[in-house]
């Protein structure tokens, strides 16, 4: 009979949240400001932390680091002591800027973490504890970076309020290309259709070798991700009229995978939300299962015969969050606004030779 063994991944999942504990409490006497925040955990009954101006924005963990970015313009780094025990007494701040303005996201590439601040992307080295590079995403001061997503050689950026994504060199840190999603969008689904001339891009994930974008309107989109120079379709230099999709396309490094993208290879889901897409999250999932899958079905797809190991995932689940679910192909001006959180779900098989979205 087989036996269910618990996964591995639970006993460092607690050890993280318990570091998350005590790293919250430290943190309180970084700035001056009092602040209040909730952590949620299954560990813990919803405690309320002071956290002073520093307030925790997002927080990441790259070889035996915990990267932190803070609300006043700094990031903290935690590491552990020579026992192997975090050490929350001792951490290292970096400043990336101003004391009243935060450093509003963070994203691991490689052994770095790329720091986004005002319209500035600082690339963070966690041991060295220093910056060893820093860009410019945005001409504009008042436009901050707002999303990352890091694939092989490149790094995906979005800017607050624009509907242009850019592409960046994971190492040598040149501008590889531009795609605007609004001429797209617009096409797809039409100009007057709840204010769609004022696309955003609001949530970025890369998951299956794709690249997901959620936009202010609620509209998710799924581009294909490929390094191959026949499959990009023309370029326009810089300078040049940009034609929907087009930007600066550099040769990639042989041996090395740049992903790069193209509208006319987008997919549009009709599925969406009322409001921002909030957060992409993606998770494997169970190949050949569904919401009519018992939940035994479900788990026995997942565990092999041989010693209750995890087989390799046969496909994705990625899950978006937003306010409100609308079918886009559905037009009802008198339908009652639903603004309840919803979750969509998008199931991606990978084992499937041909498959599109593998």
């Amino acid at each position: 009979m087989e036996t269910l063994q618990e996964n591995p991944l639970m006993g460092h999942q607690k050890v993280f949240h318990s570091l998350i504990y005590g790293l919250l409490i430290q943190l309180h006497r970084i700035c001056e400001q009092g602040h209040e925040f909730y952590l949620q955990a299954s560990y813990y009954s919803n405690r309320k932390f002071s956290l002073g101006g520093g307030t925790l924005s997002f927080f990441r963990h790259v070889n035996g680091r915990v990267v932190v970015a803070l609300a006043c313009g700094q990031v903290a780094i935690f590491r552990r002591n020579p026992e192997g025990e975090w050490d929350l007494s001792q951490y290292h701040l970096v400043q990336l800027g101003l004391p009243h303005q935060s450093v509003r996201q963070l994203a691991v590439v490689g052994d770095k973490v790329w720091c986004g601040y005002r319209n500035k992307i600082h690339v963070l080295q966690p041991h060295d504890l220093q910056v060893v590079h820093t860009l410019e995403a945005h001409p504009r001061r008042e436009s901050p970076v707002r999303q990352m997503a890091w694939l092989g050689e490149g790094v995906w950026v979005s800017i607050r309020l624009d509907s242009t994504l850019r592409l960046y060199h994971a190492h040598t840190y040149q501008h590889l290309q531009d795609v605007d999603i609004e001429p797209y969008v617009s096409k797809m689904l039409g100009t007057g259709k709840l204010g769609f001339s004022l696309v955003r891009i609001t949530s970025l994930l890369i998951s299956s070798n794709r690249l997901w974008i959620g936009t202010s309107n609620g509209v998710i989109i799924s581009v294909p991700l490929s390094d191959n120079g026949s499959s990009m379709g023309a370029v326009v230099p810089r300078g040049s009229i940009m034609l929907p999709g087009a930007g600066v396309r550099i040769p990639p490094v042989p041996g090395s995978f740049v992903p790069y993208c193209t509208m006319a290879h987008a997919q549009l889901s009709f599925h969406g939300h009322r409001d921002n897409v909030k957060f992409f999250v993606a998770v494997p999932g169970n190949g050949g299962t569904s919401a009519a899958s018992t939940p035994s079905e479900a788990m026995s797809a997942s565990v092999s015969s041989i010693g209750g190991q995890l087989k390799q995932p046969s496909a994705m689940l990625v899950i978006s969050g937003g306010e409100g679910y609308v079918d886009f192909r559905i037009e009802d001006d008198n339908e009652p606004r639903d603004g309840a959180s919803h979750l969509l779900v998008w199931q991606l098989l990978t084992d499937i030779p041909g498959n599109p979205l593998g």
